[in-house]
Parts: C-alpha cells; structure tokens; sequence
C-alpha cells in the first residue's frame, strides 16, 4: 500500500510543475498542415525558369519549341506589319543581318499526365499533378504568357487517330488548368500533335512519349 501512496503524495506535492509540464505540452501541440513546400511546384518551376538546369527526367528533355513553332502549329497568331501608305519616301536600304541569332526555345516543360486506355479523362492522380502546376504557374516571374498544352502520344496507330486523341486530351489538361487558375480563353491554347515529336525515338512505343507538353509564349 506503501508503494501505491507515494506517487500521488509527490504529485501533489508538486502541482506547480506538473501545471508548467501540462502547459508547455499544449502550447507546443499544433493542428496546422505540413508547412513544407509542394515540391513537385518547385520542380516544374525551375524548370520553366531556366531549361538547362532542369534535372528532371520527366520535366525536362522535350522538344523544343520557338515563337516560330508555335505560330506554324497555329495556337498563337503574329500581328503582320503594318502597310506601307502609298505616297511615303521609302529611302531606307534594305540589308541582311547575318549576324542575327538564332530563334530561341520557349520556356516549356513535359507533364505525364495519366489517362486511361483511349480516354481523354484526368484520373485523380493527373488532377493532383496538375495542381502542382498550378501552384508553379502562380510564380510571379511566370505571369503575363501564354499558356500553350501540346499533346503528344507514343508511336503505336494510325497518324490520323493518334493526333485526335493527343489534341482531346491536351484539351482536358488546358481545361483543367484554366478553371484552377481561373483564366480567360484567350490566355490558354491547347493542339495536339500525335506521334510527330517522339521523346524516346528509340523506342515509340515508350511510356514517356505520352505527354502533355506546357509552352510559355511571352507577350501573347
């Protein structure tokens, strides 16, 4: 009996620390969320900010796009010079720049967005992805583009079928996209290309040829 007596006995006769001891262990408890960044955001992030610093095997890697490309795919439109009005002293000699550089790439990263067999509807795994690009796009050095979704589809099938397809579900991404970021029709575009820009030429038939590729165009 003399064992089981003792412990209250100290307790009591110690409420004191017992009070700061139930004190700290409340105030240190916390019911907010994991403060930790989205790191898959950060990822598709970087990768737009600077291509040749992207590690990733997914994001990165991808077929190069230029404002030429992209206007020849027929997403984005270029505004033609104005004319020249007809009576206006044309006294300027016109010279070629051979010095002038190449057109260069557009920011842009590759998506594995999953979809199941011939069906262009987002599982809950590619609406996950996507958020994370939504989170990446909300960057401030990554406003002010247009957003431009190519579609792509591995080497097996017809030409014809396997552009449709890729264009439907490039179509799915940019819709989901646009509704998260709460965007104007005009600010997002989406094509698809089917087979014609292969990841993996190696192999067609690879995995990592089905893809939604996300373009940057600038001023757009």
């Amino acid at each position: 009996m003399t064992k089981s007596i003792l412990p209250a006995l100290a307790l009591m006769a110690l409420p004191g620390l017992v009070a700061a001891q139930s004190t700290v262990t409340l105030d240190s408890f916390s019911l907010d969320d994991d403060p930790k960044p989205n790191a898959a955001a950060s990822e598709m992030r970087d990768c737009l900010l600077d291509a040749s610093a992207c590690a990733s095997n997914e994001f990165g890697g991808g077929a190069k796009f230029t404002l030429d490309d992209v206007v020849n795919l027929g997403v984005v439109k270029r505004e033609p010079k104005p004319p020249v009005t007809a009576g206006t002293p044309t006294t300027t000699i016109a010279v070629i720049d051979r010095t002038k550089p190449a057109p260069q790439p557009l920011p842009t990263i590759d998506l594995e967005v999953l979809f199941a067999y011939d069906s262009d509807r987002l599982t809950p795994q590619a609406m996950a992805k996507l958020s994370s690009l939504a989170s990446a796009l909300a960057d401030p050095r990554l406003q002010g583009s247009k957003l431009v979704f190519i579609g792509h589809t591995d080497g097996v099938g017809s030409a014809a079928y396997n552009r449709e397809l890729s264009k439907r579900r490039a179509d799915s991404v940019a819709r989901y996209v646009q509704s998260t970021l709460r965007m104007g029709t005009s600010q997002i575009e989406a094509v698809g290309v089917g087979f014609d820009y292969l990841k993996n030429s190696r192999f067609p038939d690879a995995a990592e040829n089905r893809r939604v590729q996300l373009v940057l165009v600038p001023g757009a």
